[in-house]
């Protein structure tokens, strides 16, 4: 099966790219080790929201931008979204923990794709059934008057991805380059029923992660979400040949698409670390053991939090417990009624807020 080729990228472009994430890497690495987990907490909370696209929240202001408050007034749809990108997500944390291991030779695998998609659409988001872990088996479903290009047919689905992931591990490629080609290709070839992007985009964030210092591109994705306009027209600028013609595709907008946003997500998050800190050194935080200050922060970046959406922060049950009293019982949190727009069926109808850490929210 013939695949698009995989253009050299634009050397200015992925210098910029190498140089932003370093600073990133180098600026995580001084950081404390509270801001950092908490900096992990709220980047994979955005990453998760961007991955599984629902639609983000036009931030009011600056203090809006750096900490975009979490997704409100979810559907049931969009909750089952979520929760299979935070399936997909974990499985690619686990497999960049086993590559760093050297239990693997690579992030990415002849069976990520099909793997991703049985996580991202195992909880039938959409309400239907839409074949999870499986290639499609018929047409695309699709509108010419919103997008003419025509996919390949269902049974060549299975070798050209096969012939996509191949060359996106073998290619002589910067890994940023490998990985838009990879999401391009993939989105040409519409190898599911449902959940291309989703695929698409953890498939970007698992060939990134050989070459990316801290494993996860942490930034690329929100911005792919923040800015969905360019993203559908870098990938619709690659398509003009009308349908799958791999001579005559072009992924080089895309790809270009896909370094600038990386590199403009590292310095968002750069600058994200750094507010963080700040908010450590404010009054009300800077007295706290590490452990206490990382749950503070962490609520108040997520505008009040239930103990059991911090368990990622590190200390385990009873350890985050004991810190979660001593913060109630000091005043640093306080309980408050959990906004109607972020409660869900049986879930929590109150929450734990700061009393004295200030975002600077209008």
């Amino acid at each position: 099966m013939i695949v698009p080729a995989l253009p050299p990228p634009d050397p200015a472009l992925v210098d910029a790219h190498a140089a932003a994430h370093a600073d990133l890497t180098a600026a995580l690495h001084a950081a404390a080790p509270e801001v950092r987990r908490v900096f992990v907490h709220l980047q994979r909370r955005l990453t998760v929201e961007a991955l599984a696209h629902v639609q983000p929240i036009e931030p009011g202001d600056a203090t809006q931008a750096l900490f975009p408050p979490p997704r409100a007034f979810l559907t049931a749809g969009q909750r089952r979204r979520l929760e299979g990108a935070d399936a997909a997500f974990r499985h690619l944390d686990s497999r960049i923990a086993m590559h760093r291991m050297g239990a693997i030779p690579a992030v990415l695998d002849a069976t990520t794709p099909l793997v991703l998609h049985a996580l991202v659409e195992g909880p039938a988001p959409s309400g239907v059934e839409t074949n999870a872990g499986l290639y499609r088996a018929t047409p695309t479903s699709w509108h010419a008057e919103v997008n003419p290009f025509a996919h390949p047919p269902a049974g060549e689905v299975a070798g050209l991805a096969g012939a996509a992931v191949a060359m996106a591990l073998d290619a002589p490629m910067p890994a940023i380059a490998r990985a838009g080609w990879l999401a391009f290709t993939l989105l040409c070839i519409h190898p599911f029923v449902d959940g291309n992007g989703r695929v698409a985009r953890a498939l970007f964030l698992a060939t990134t992660a050989d070459e990316t210092p801290e494993g996860i591109d942490w930034g690329v994705l929100e911005c792919w979400a923040r800015a969905r306009g360019g993203y559908v027209a870098a990938l619709q600028a690659g398509q003009r040949c009308g349908g799958y013609d791999p001579l005559r595709l072009d992924p080089s907008p895309f790809m270009d698409f896909a370094v600038r946003t990386s590199t403009e997500g590292a310095r968002t998050c750069q600058r994200r670390l750094e507010a963080l800190a700040a908010l450590r050194d404010q009054p009300s935080a800077r007295g706290l053991h590490p452990a206490a200050a990382a749950v503070l922060l962490a609520v108040a970046v997520d505008r009040g939090a239930v103990r059991d959406e911090l368990a990622g922060l590190g200390p385990d049950g009873p350890e985050l417990r004991t810190v979660v009293n001593e913060l109630l019982a000091e005043g640093h949190l306080t309980w408050a009624e959990r906004p109607a727009s972020r409660r869900v069926p049986g879930g929590p109808v109150v929450q734990m807020v700061p009393a004295r850490v200030h975002l600077g929210d209008r």
